[in-house]
């Protein structure tokens, strides 16, 4: 972004604070990222985005409002919203995310995951939540071209695995479509020092797709134990076919980590780390779950 730019939201910023009175004149600006359409600040123990698509901006607006009523779960709460600006601000989560915490996600993690995705269910219904129904072979592709981009980077064993995976044909795609966060990884999933949740965040690409999407990620990030016992307290007993979309949806979303761990190495280094310590149960697993997992998760 142009220093001209950069200089014009921070007065902008100035503004919304002195007028919604949530941070002091001249409180520090920090700048958390910055993407095409995106960019997102820190100031004063608030959250703040802006978004070009103010249609977006609008709907997780909505989204957050009826959470927060709806889960015990903390969850981003809006404080101030610009819709002609597109700007949503809100206090900033207690914890730090899961991503950091390399160790076995708890009950606890699992009973809120459960909670907070079953209240989006239930909201879902009055919010205008865009589809997101890419077929599994349109994923496929993506993770080839990931692969291609990636496999210089792993180990000649990792690559074989990941190579034998893309070999497959993917599962069937699903027929149906449930409210999902669709960005449910380990960085978006805060707890405490104890391991307790603090909040679920980053709802922007919050959408109706297939169940296996949430899944796939918990999957990659947490196991296959805690990502099938969440998925069945939410849609009763997996088929086959559900849980081979499960395993897909975390091969392919793994690569995807990888490359963007790989654009920004230095900043991203956490990602790149989950990627090494997540291997082995994405890769190497079974592809289903063995018969005493499945009565454990009964």
């Amino acid at each position: 972004m142009p220093k001209d730019q950069d200089a014009e939201d921070h007065a902008v910023l100035a503004e919304i604070g002195a007028r919604h009175r949530l941070w002091p004149a001249g409180a520090a600006v920090r700048t958390v990222s910055r993407g095409r359409e995106n960019t997102t600040y820190v100031v004063a123990g608030h959250v703040v985005r802006r978004s070009d698509d103010l249609v977006a901006v609008a709907r997780e607006v909505a989204l957050l409002r009826a959470l927060a009523d709806a889960t015990a779960v903390p969850t981003p709460v809006p404080v101030a919203h610009e819709p002609e600006l597109g700007i949503l601000v809100y206090r900033r989560l207690p914890g730090e995310p899961l991503l950091l915490r390399p160790h076995p996600a708890s009950g606890g993690v699992e009973a809120a995951l459960v909670d907070v995705l079953s209240a989006l269910r239930r909201v879902a219904p009055r919010l205008d939540l865009p589809l997101d129904h890419q077929p599994a072979e349109a994923w496929h592709r993506d993770a080839v071209r990931s692969f291609d981009v990636v496999r210089a980077s792993l180990m000649p064993e990792q690559a074989d695995a990941v190579a034998a995976f893309l070999a497959e044909p993917p599962p069937p795609t699903a027929n149906r479509t449930v409210a999902q966060h669709d960005d449910l990884g380990a960085e978006h999933v805060l707890v405490d020092a104890h391991g307790g949740v603090t909040g679920v965040i980053d709802w922007t690409d919050a959408a109706r797709s297939e169940p296996a999407r949430d899944a796939g990620r918990i999957l990659r990030d947490l196991g296959p134990g805690p990502a099938f016992r969440v998925a069945e307290r939410l849609d009763g007993p997996l088929g086959p076919d559900d849980e081979a979309r499960v395993w897909f949806h975390a091969r392919c979303t793994w690569l995807e980590d990888v490359e963007y761990a790989l654009e920004d190495p230095r900043a991203r280094a956490a990602y790149r780390a989950n990627a090494e310590r997540t291997f082995e149960h994405v890769f190497r697993g079974r592809g289903h779950r063995s018969r005493s997992s499945a009565s454990r998760s009964s």
